[in-house]
């Protein structure tokens, strides 16, 4: 003998009760509990004029008192007492009598109410359920537990409570018009017509106007726009969500999804639209359960009783629908492409009136023109017309806020939010960038010394992109800074970040020296241990560029990265996209790629073998030449070599290390730190090195000026004076005698001179 999912839920619900008390049995006055909260049959006792709330009530109140029954143990299971099991069997008895196969809820009332001297019995007949006239009543008005014979009233209670009707909005005019989109109308059109899984899929990118395309067919429906067949229809949008609410027991949520059915059923000419609908799959099921929203809906949709139009995008049309292959083959998919460049911007015009009354103001077509232009270069990471028509509503959104009531919408403000969405500085969206990078070449030569000729490169390149003139499907710029270690490559990228106004993203590819640490940069593909927590971030370079999309990249010491991590690259510096695992593609068209490689180094300073000196100079060349295949280095921009530096470098770099510290000295303790031409030229010296350039300067300054002084400020606690370092003849090292002398700087000569000065800086 089976029994209907009703049953089953009701006799779950009952002993969950039993449990929420720590009862140690489940008595028949919680079966009558569960019985009258099933909402089918509260709804009946309701028609029945019972006052159903008031008999709930009072039910519950007696359950809490049997204080009798209470367990000791929280953990206890409750049984069933044999006054229960007498019911349920009899239950079983009347259907094996009138030879139907399952128990109904109706069987259980009977039980129930054939039991006699129990206070279920007498809750019934206290109420008024008097078992004659109620199942005379239940038969003529529910024909046993068939609910399809609901009501028109009730099947549109049914659905104001857990839909919306876009057709009744679309009367009262709440909905935005719907532009450019009559082919994928169409397309759905066709799809209902049809006899049987007359049901739609929509599958787009998020921001297309999947839920749009619903919206514009019920308009279609109010304007007589639609061929005879769906004359009349209504559309309803429903919210799962709104359906597991309140749903507490087992056996809620699958009733209000049969109410909901069965009322679209009775409306006849009805389309159920559902949204996101990924999360079908799952909906309402339990731990042990596989009873889902999914395949609670299939039988109605299968036999064509139910027009239904769902939506979701490619990643959970992937993730869930593929999965559920009885589910995908009773749709009908109809891709959602994004919109073209022409049809953005008429989407906008037609938008633009109902901007213009909300916000009060008035968008030009200027700003209709940038919005789209902008949104089409700059953002990346979504689609049209969602991007555009959010770059056009913050303008207005801006001059609403200020009270500019009336005021123009122009393009200037457009790119004005463009900069907030991107981080992309307005002056170069507006073209005024001349003045960040007139004194670029200078600037950066001031702090960068002995690589004019790779500055004067490097800068070239960024004035053609900063001109408009560059490759727009690339990089800004993508260059490869080659030279031995401690010669400025790092440095210059610094430089470039900061006279630019770009933030630095930096990434050490010795991290990135094993096959799987590859990929920790965009994301694990699938099957590996992270792929799931990815699917959010998709790496770290993906996950930098969605929060920074114009910045600087840094890839430093790139020969120490994997071999598979050039495949990346050549995608990068080829397209200015890249990928992550999680499907998730980021342009790098805003941004200034540079990577550095010690490569050839080591060659050009190994001690010559045999007679006389040999010529090394190329190594690096020929040594990335052998490293780096041709595919990626031909989709370099540039490579640019640094070489050594000279003494004269060294000491400009000293001249720069000093005004640091000269600087945290005055700022912190008031101490003015002045240097003799000698010391200056003792510290180029001892700090010089051929092979490891600048790097060993600033320990070496650490060594002999920053621990001396520290020792000076915390012990002798010297404090408002004025410092001369100079070279103590006696012991040939480094002393600090307190003087008013002057600070050396470097002449426009190149010669390091002693200017008189008080107790400021430099």
């Amino acid at each position: 003998m089976n029994t209907s999912p009703e049953i089953e839920n009701i006799i779950s619900n009952a002993i969950e009760k039993a449990k929420s008390y720590n009862h140690q049995y489940v008595t028949i006055e919680h079966l009558l509990y569960a019985l009258i909260t099933h909402q089918p049959f509260k709804k009946c006792l309701s028609q029945y004029r019972v006052e159903v709330d008031m008999m709930i009530a009072e039910v519950e109140t007696y359950l809490n008192s049997l204080h009798a029954i209470k367990s000791k143990d929280p953990e206890c299971i409750p049984r069933k007492t044999n006054s229960l099991e007498r019911v349920m069997n009899r239950g079983v008895t009347q259907v094996l009598f009138t030879g139907r196969k399952a128990v109904t809820t109706l069987d259980l009332y009977l039980s129930i109410a054939t039991e006699g001297n129990t206070n279920a019995h007498y809750y019934l007949l206290k109420y008024g359920v008097v078992k004659g006239n109620f199942i005379e009543f239940w038969q003529r008005t529910y024909k046993g537990d068939d609910y399809s014979a609901i009501t028109t009233d009730q099947a549109n209670e049914i659905l104001e409570e857990y839909t919306t009707n876009l057709t009744q909005l679309a009367r009262e005019d709440r909905l935005e018009p719907v532009i450019g989109r009559t082919k994928e109308i169409d397309d759905i059109i066709n799809v209902l017509a049809k006899r049987f899984k007359s049901n739609v899929l929509m599958v787009g990118d998020p921001g297309v106007g999947k839920t749009a395309i619903a919206e514009g067919i019920s308009s279609a429906i109010i304007n007589g726009e639609v061929p005879e067949f769906l004359e009349g229809h209504e559309v309803y949008s429903l919210e799962i969500g709104s359906l597991l609410a309140g749903s507490k027991y087992r056996g809620e949520f699958e009733e209000k999804v049969k109410e909901v059915l069965s009322a679209l059923e009775v409306k006849k000419k009805a389309i159920l639209f559902i949204d996101e609908a990924h999360t079908m799959g799952g909906a309402g099921s339990t731990s042990n359960g596989s009873v889902d929203f999914a395949n609670m809906i299939k039988p109605a949709i299968t036999k064509g009783h139910l027009k239904v139009i769902a939506s979701t995008t490619w990643e959970e049309y992937y993730e869930s629908f593929e999965k559920d292959r009885a589910l995908m083959r009773r749709f009908y998919r109809v891709t959602i492409d994004e919109p073209s460049h022409d049809t953005t911007v008429r989407i906008l015009r037609g938008l633009s009136e109902r901007l213009n009354d909300f916000h009060n103001v008035n968008i030009t077509e200027d700003a209709i023109d940038a919005s789209v232009e902008m949104a089409d270069r700059y953002i990346h990471d979504r689609k049209n017309p969602d991007k555009s028509i959010d770059l056009l509503d913050a303008a207005c959104a801006k001059q609403r806020v200020l009270e500019n009531k009336g005021a123009d919408i122009t393009k200037s403000l457009i790119l004005d939010q463009v900069e907030k969405f991107t981080g992309v500085p307005a002056d170069k969206l507006k073209g005024d960038n001349v003045d960040r990078i007139t004194n670029l070449d200078v600037n950066v030569k001031a702090k960068l010394y002995g690589q004019d000729d790779v500055v004067e490169k490097v800068i070239e390149r960024v004035y053609v992109s900063f001109a408009g003139i560059g490759n727009e499907t690339k990089p800004i710029a993508s260059f490869l800074f080659l030279g031995p270690t401690g010669t400025g490559k790092t440095e210059l990228a610094k430089l470039l970040s900061t006279n630019l106004d770009m933030p630095l993203l930096k990434y050490d590819m010795s991290e990135y020296s094993e096959k799987h640490s590859v990929s920790s940069l965009i994301g694990p593909p699938p099957g590996y241990v992270g792929f799931s927590d990815s699917q959010v971030q998709g790496g770290r370079l993906i996950s930098d560029l969605s929060k920074q999309p114009h910045s600087i990249l840094l890839f430093d010491e790139v020969e120490k990265a994997h071999p598979d991590i050039f495949n990346i690259f050549l995608q990068i510096l080829d397209e200015g996209t890249v990928t992550g695992s999680n499907g998730k593609q980021v342009s790098m068209k805003n941004c200034l790629i540079i990577l550095t490689s010690n490569l050839g180094s080591a060659d050009g300073d190994r001690n010559n073998i045999g007679f006389g000196d040999q010529d090394k100079t190329g190594e690096d060349e020929k040594a990335m030449k052998n490293f780096f295949k041709p595919e990626f280095r031909n989709r370099l921009d540039m490579v640019c070599k640094f070489g050594k530096l000279d003494k004269l470098s060294i000491k400009k770099i000293v001249i720069k290390f000093v005004a640091d510290l000269q600087k945290a000295l005055i700022e912190k303790h008031n101490i003015t730190l002045n240097f003799s031409e000698e010391s200056i030229d003792y510290l180029a010296e001892e700090g010089y090195d051929n092979k490891m350039g600048a790097r060993p300067l600033a320990r070496k300054i650490d060594e002999l000026i920053r621990v001396p002084l520290s020792k000076k400020i915390l012990f002798e606690q010297i404090k408002n004076s004025n410092i001369m370092c100079v070279m103590d003849e006696d012991t040939g090292e480094i002393a600090f005698p307190v003087t008013s002398k002057g600070v050396a700087k470097l002449g426009d000569n190149g010669i390091i001179e002693i200017e008189e000065v008080d107790t400021k800086l430099p």
